[in-house]
């Protein structure tokens, strides 16, 4: 499992910007060219894989996949969300949120007390709107930034809330009874702060779990 679990990881690593090659991935995960191909084999439905030519690549859907199961794994999450691009990021985050019956908006735009906003990912489960504010931190991030970054989420969010009757067709609403809009921080990596005032800091590849359990714990989130 070890060995599996190092080839994964360089694989999602090296496949960062494209395909690979069979013996960088050996010299990255430092085992034989022998246990790579075993590997390979293993997840043929999440690899492009051409023996002949000794070329990896894989799909953008398919590096989700494989980044849930080196997770599945053992893999340390910090080494797993390094291999992550930007885009990768926010669509893991959507898929956590759709699995758990949210409809999501991307770079969400609104006006509001005379100024531009923009939130990175809006989702909507009646009567929760979740406003997620996208921070690619890896290493060190738990102090005054994360802090800094959950108030001015918060404000964004209170901004939305406050327009969000004039922009109901724009968000999505349309005749819910009630609505909770509640300020996000996704981060990569984990951190020693799980709230900042009421505000939710939550790693990328915890937040599936999270989700599971907030409508239980409103009393203790901050919301608008």
């Amino acid at each position: 499992m070890l060995a599996e679990r190092e080839v994964l990881i360089s694989l999602l690593k090296l496949t960062k910007e494209g395909a690979t090659e069979l013996e960088s991935i050996s010299q990255e995960a430092h085992v034989p060219v022998q246990i790579v191909r075993e590997v390979l084999r293993k997840h043929v439905n999440l690899v492009t894989y051409t023996p002949s030519s000794r070329s990896v690549s894989i799909g953008s859907k398919q590096r989700l996949k494989l980044v849930m199961k080196t997770v599945e794994l053992g893999a340390d999450i910090e080494r797993v969300c390094d291999s992550l691009t930007w885009l990768e990021f926010e669509d893991i985050s959507i898929t956590a949120f759709e699995a758990n019956s949210y409809k999501t908006k991307k770079h969400f735009r609104f006006t509001s007390a005379n100024r531009r906003w923009e939130i990175d990912i809006l989702a909507l489960k009646e009567p929760l709107i979740v406003c997620a504010d996208c921070k690619h931190w890896h290493h060190g991030w738990s102090g005054s930034g994360s802090r800094k970054a959950a108030e001015m989420q918060a404000e964004r969010t209170k901004n939305l809330y406050e327009v969000s009757k004039s922009i109901n067709d724009k968000i999505g609403m349309g005749n819910w009874k009630r609505t909770h809009f509640v300020p996000m921080i996704l981060s990569l990596a984990p951190g020693n702060q799980k709230f900042h005032k009421g505000v939710p800091i939550v790693p990328v590849l915890q937040l599936g779990d999270f989700l599971t359990s907030m409508p239980a714990y409103l009393d203790q989130i901050m919301y608008f």
